[in-house]
């Protein structure tokens, strides 16, 4: 059975429904939501007849199309997530404040040291390059001396700081953004494809992955101490916007955010809250991380929102590139080698979804489904 999936088949597709999720609602693209949607199609055609041998055949010039959106819609989430950072930054911070751009990795060799490169960057420099590239094109400044050759570094996590130029009275310390979706994107999109979240819960072997969540696009705002934590998270839930506001931010921060209303409205819709700052020592993380963690729309778009206090800001460093972060890494990809084992077509997808977003064209086989680049 061949299936062929083309640009123009994109451009058709009228009976596929976009998948509501936070995946998709944090990357608002057409031809991203189309060709998902085409696959999950193709997805429910082959378990239909799972053994018929299937050839999906990709045109080059939708491979083309597909990665340009990848592209443009990680860059439009991260120009709607540095411009509410900024305008966050602007209420929160009450002044004039830098960007820092932050990149922690490990040391070559056994003792895995970690380290952290910390420069100050320009507004026209973050807002140029996706988060992944910036990180990347810090590290390519630096090599370490191993055993008398020069190496390169290896990039753990990245994340961009808005510090202030003087101590806010709002006992806001500074907030951070983070993009968490980078080159492991082709996975996130394969999880959406299959369900992953309500697979892992429904079966009770994988259940106990069922924290490792879809977030992609995150700030977060560190205070002082707890108490701080919580009177600016009630004021997040309460803030307004208004034209002054965003006046002052477009003439503090040189970044225009449209703005649609005369009267104050909301300034974040919050979906959810969890509190691991607060709540019984039961439910607390195990690794001591406290924060208020919410998931919340601005412009159409989701976002989560950590509120956490100075300290465990420090911690989290540390732990960023330590054991329990290489940890959690390893635990998420082993979630998803188990699932590729007990469900080929899942291992399937995340070949196919790796080969598109991560620019290596080939044709391959899996099992009785085979993918033909033409």
């Amino acid at each position: 059975m061949n299936q062929s999936i083309s640009a123009q088949g994109i451009n058709e597709a009228q009976s596929a429904q976009p998948l509501q999720s936070p995946l998709l609602m944090a990357m608002e693209n057409p031809v991203l939501h189309e060709f998902i949607a085409c696959l999950a199609e193709k997805r429910a055609e082959q378990e239909a007849h799972p053994r018929e041998h299937i050839s999906i055949e990709l045109s080059r010039d939708l491979i083309i199309k597909v990665r340009e959106a990848f592209r443009t819609s990680i860059l439009d989430g991260e120009w709607h997530l540095h411009s509410l950072g900024h305008l966050l930054s602007t209420i929160l911070l009450e002044g004039e404040f830098e960007l820092h751009s932050n990149v922690i990795g490990v040391l070559p060799g056994e003792e895995a040291r970690p380290f952290l490169i910390r420069e100050k960057i320009n507004r026209d420099m973050l807002f140029s390059v996706t988060d992944i590239d910036l990180g990347n094109l810090m590290l390519d400044n630096f090599r370490y001396n191993q055993s008398g050759q020069w190496v390169p570094l290896t990039l753990s996590a990245n994340f961009v700081e808005y510090v202030p130029m003087s101590r806010p009275a709002s006992g806001v310390n500074r907030l951070t953004s983070r993009v968490k979706a980078e080159e492991e994107l082709w996975n996130k999109v394969t999880d959406e494809i299959f369900g992953l979240d309500e697979l892992v819960t429904r079966d009770k072997h994988l259940r106990k992955y069922s924290k490792f969540i879809k977030d992609i696009f995150g700030i977060k705002i560190v205070c002082e101490d707890e108490a701080t934590c919580l009177r600016v998270h009630k004021q997040l839930e309460e803030m307004t916007v208004t034209p002054a506001d965003v006046a002052k931010m477009q003439a503090l921060c040189h970044v225009s955010v449209p703005y649609e209303h005369d009267e104050p409205d909301k300034l974040l819709e919050f979906i959810e809250t969890k509190d691991y700052l607060t709540c019984d020592p039961s439910k607390m993380k195990k690794t001591g991380w406290k924060a208020l963690k919410s998931v919340a729309k601005w412009r159409g778009r989701l976002f989560e929102i950590q509120v956490q206090p100075l300290g465990n800001y420090y911690l989290e460093l540390d732990h960023m590139s330590g054991p329990s972060h290489r940890s959690f890494k390893i635990q998420r990809d082993k979630l998803r080698d188990e699932i590729s084992k007990r469900f080929p077509l899942y291992g399937f997808y995340r070949n196919l979804l790796q080969m598109l977003f991560m620019d290596t064209d080939a044709s391959f086989e899996l099992e009785n489904t085979s993918v033909l680049l033409k």
